[in-house]
């Protein structure tokens, strides 16, 4: 939460609430409108790790989030993070150093790396 609070960018805090559900850089950046599936309540991952295909749950907070973020992107195209061309995506170093800029804005340790909030999904809470 401290990394989003420290991020007054509106497509990288997106992009880390994304990211933070359990998707790679390298898919996050290449999302695409129609990857999004709100009737399901899933978002497509294409030629992920591997090449292949797979689905993520998408959490109604989430949905809000991108509701928020897709009328205030300032881009045409189908692209969610376009980067400096909107026909091409945000590079994956763009992401990695404000995800490092934000950890350092938030006083977070050292040990936060842009592969932090992947991880984070992916372990369980103890009790």
């Amino acid at each position: 939460m401290q990394l989003l609070r420290a991020e007054p960018d509106l497509m990288m805090r997106t992009i880390f609430t994304i990211y933070a559900a359990g998707l790679r850089i390298s898919e996050v950046v290449k999302l695409t409108a129609a990857d999004i599936n709100s009737r399901r309540m899933v978002i497509q991952v294409r030629h992920g790790k591997g090449a292949k295909d797979r689905y993520v749950m998408l959490s109604e907070q989430l949905l809000r989030i991108l509701r928020h973020y897709w009328p205030k992107r300032n881009a045409p195209g189908k692209l969610l993070f376009p980067g400096e061309s909107p026909q091409q995506p945000i590079t994956q170093r763009t992401v990695q150093r404000a995800i490092r800029e934000a950890a350092n804005r938030a006083g977070l340790p050292k040990t936060i790396t842009p592969h932090t909030p992947r991880h984070s999904f992916a372990t369980p809470i103890s009790a």
